[in-house]
């Protein structure tokens, strides 16, 4: 079996996994209220669906390390690599800068105000950073099409 069969039956069963647990995440008792105060929601998945992202989020950590390491032992450090890991890390020190200069806004959660910087930070970090990263990816999607039609 060749790497790309690999890769290709990895990357199904994961999505699989993953659907599957957002499917009884938001099927089964999404809308629960919590028998302690029923103002607040009660997910019944919510904890297998945060371990898995965790599982991916580990998984993906290890393999870009990995893949990191293994092309500059095969084809040593150069520029283009600069800009594909630095993408990312400026990305989330824009999000954390956003972060940091509204750390003292309120997030509104299960009905209770939620003011505590470092959470503040952290969430405007990740948002930031998928926001800006998609929009860079919808680009690049878009280049990539327009560069195609034109050959």
């Amino acid at each position: 079996m060749n790497i790309e069969k690999i890769s290709k039956i990895t990357l199904w069963v994961l999505m699989g996994i993953s659907a599957i647990i957002f499917i009884l995440y938001f099927v089964i008792g999404f809308d629960n209220p919590y028998e302690e105060n029923p103002k607040m929601n009660d997910p019944q998945f919510l904890d297998v669906m945060l371990v898995w992202a965790i599982v991916l989020c580990v998984a993906t950590l290890i393999l870009m390390l990995v893949s990191f390491f293994m092309y500059v032992k095969e084809y040593g450090f150069n520029k283009s690599y600069i800009y594909t890991w630095g993408l990312p890390i400026v990305t989330l020190a824009i999000g954390a800068a956003v972060g940091m200069a509204n750390k003292d806004e309120h997030m509104l959660i299960n009905n209770e105000d939620w003011n505590v910087p470092s959470d503040i930070i952290i969430t405007d970090a990740c948002i930031v950073s998928i926001a800006i990263l998609a929009v860079i990816t919808i680009g690049a999607i878009i280049y990539s099409v327009i560069l195609k039609a034109k050959q």
